[in-house]
């Protein structure tokens, strides 16, 4: 079992980073400064809910590492990880709170983790510039973030089923 977990976790890595690699070239920010899908997210989603906290949580460290240096943006590391590490904390405890109840979907769960996503960002970009005043762009963020969130929160719900039955889990 740990060689089929550990085999699915590397799976997972090279998923978000040919994603995210494929997003970081395509000009989505155009109309929206700043504005990504996220769609690397759907695979640390569906991490949250097939793996335990530590192997979550290393796949969400290893793709903002391995990222940074495939890109080398240093800038943009930190942006990713307060971001996603922000996101990743309360997608996991709100799964972990809400595990057995079936209102709570992974739909709920990605816009969740889409806003907190956009939250940690905000909060880095006001530390690195010493100005609290990009706390002004985050309702867009947000708007941009719900819309996403629903469109990964979608993807997990459906891939999850098929995921466990191909690994046995």
């Amino acid at each position: 079992m740990r060689t089929k977990k550990v085999a699915l976790l590397a799976v997972m890595l090279s998923l978000t980073l040919i994603i995210g690699i494929v997003e970081k070239n395509i000009p989505f920010d155009s109309f929206v400064p700043g504005v990504k899908p996220g769609l690397s997210n759907a695979v640390i989603l569906i991490a949250v809910y097939i793996f335990d906290f530590p192997s979550s949580f290393l796949l969400v460290v290893l793709k903002c590492v391995t990222l940074a240096l495939v890109t080398g943006n240093a800038s943009s590391f930190i942006y990713s990880l307060s971001g996603s590490l922000l996101s990743f904390f309360v997608m996991w405890i709100t799964v972990f709170l809400t595990k057995n109840n079936k209102n709570v979907s992974p739909v709920g769960i990605s816009v969740l983790g889409a806003v907190f996503h956009n939250f940690g960002q905000i909060s880095a970009a006001a530390f690195m510039l010493g100005t609290v005043n990009v706390v002004y762009y985050l309702p867009v963020l947000v708007i941009f973030g719900v819309i996403t969130g629903v469109i990964v929160g979608l993807t997990v719900k459906y891939s999850i089923a098929h995921i466990k039955k191909l690994f046995y889990m």
